[in-house]
């Protein structure tokens, strides 16, 4: 597959709980086979994810069914637990790695609602790009460079992303790989993108 194709995904770690916010709702792709060494937030917690969580349920009810069946099922203690709906993805906050690699590696998958015969998965890594349209009136296509540098501004990280021109038959959409989970939260928080006078837009799209 070309790397450069909107179906190319990059692996993406959390930095931390976010708030949850509003916007579309990409489709994760995800990993049980990786397991990360690093931490995950800033105070060395251990985070595991669940990808395509219920949209159905609230996120406050979803977090208390999770955090209820692996305590009574899996007799593990969670520090926290926190489900973006709009994200379709649950980020749970564990007290050790040695928990995390039992879910990741052993679980990997529990029955969450037997009625509705619901199942989440564990894992330990989302694979994630998010994509921006610029309009295709604008007068001149900036480069990938410039696109990656008001990229930058808009969101308020410290350094450069990778960002590719699609391809040229697309010139005005460009490929971002994402580095941290709270980045994919900004993007989706705040999908108005602009490049001089012109409103763009950042999508996070399906597979």
């Amino acid at each position: 597959m070309n790397d450069n194709s909107p179906q190319s995904k990059s692996s993406i770690q959390a930095s931390g709980l976010s708030n949850s916010t509003s916007g579309q709702v990409p489709q994760v792709k995800y990993s049980n086979t990786q397991y990360s060494s690093q931490t995950a937030s800033s105070n060395n917690d251990l985070l595991v994810y669940i990808p395509d969580i219920p949209p159905n349920i609230s996120e406050n009810e979803l977090e208390e069914m999770i955090q209820t069946r692996i305590d009574k099922n899996l007799r593990i203690k969670i520090s926290d637990i926190k489900c973006y709906s709009n994200l379709g993805v649950a980020v749970i906050r564990l007290m050790n790695e040695e928990d995390k690699k039992h879910l990741v590696s052993n679980v990997q998958s529990m029955v969450l609602d037997v009625k509705h015969n619901t199942n989440i998965l564990f894992v330990d890594e989302l694979d994630l790009d998010s994509y921006i349209v610029l309009d295709r009136n604008i007068s001149k296509i900036p480069t990938a460079d410039e696109v990656a540098r008001r990229y930058m501004q808009v969101y308020t990280i410290a350094d450069l992303r990778s960002c590719q021109q699609i391809s040229v038959q697309f010139p005005n959409i460009f490929r971002f790989s994402l580095n941290t989970f709270d980045e994919l939260v900004k993007a989706v928080k705040n999908p108005d993108f602009k490049i001089g006078s012109t409103f763009d837009t950042v999508y996070l799209p399906a597979d």
